[in-house]
């Protein structure tokens, strides 16, 4: 192989991880946006489970099978009253916890699947 067919074969590699890198810090902002989404649904999720799980939910089933008047229309979405719907929603929030914790935790045990140690010196976390 001639000196100019490797050196156009180095080029087109840097190239590429130019490129990968290039989306690599366009992506950050959108990811740090999301990891600011995730912590807001955390919130909303626990007043859910509050609502759900220390009574209240109970109480307004009770007390509506008591002839109480609620107003239970949410628009395109299933009623907050509904014996499913906020229990479907925490499954949900649970499946992508453990798909984060799973991505997380393979970026950051980066030996695992090849045997090849690219891991960064140890640093502290934020």
């Amino acid at each position: 192989m001639s000196y100019i067919n490797k050196f156009q074969i180095k080029q087109s590699h840097i190239n590429h991880i130019k490129t990968l890198y290039r989306e690599w810090t366009q992506l950050v902002p959108r990811l740090a946006a999301a990891q600011d989404d995730w912590q807001r649904g955390i919130g909303i999720m626990r007043e859910l489970a509050d609502f759900y799980f220390d009574g209240d939910y109970a109480r307004l089933q009770q007390a509506m099978g008591n002839d109480l008047s609620l107003d239970l229309h949410t628009a395109g979405e299933d009623s907050v009253m509904s014996e499913d719907a906020i229990w479907n929603v925490l499954q949900e929030q649970q499946t992508l916890a453990w798909q984060r914790l799973r991505s997380a935790l393979a970026v950051l045990d980066r030996d695992g699947e090849n045997g090849r140690s690219t891991s960064l010196p140890h640093q502290n976390s934020p």
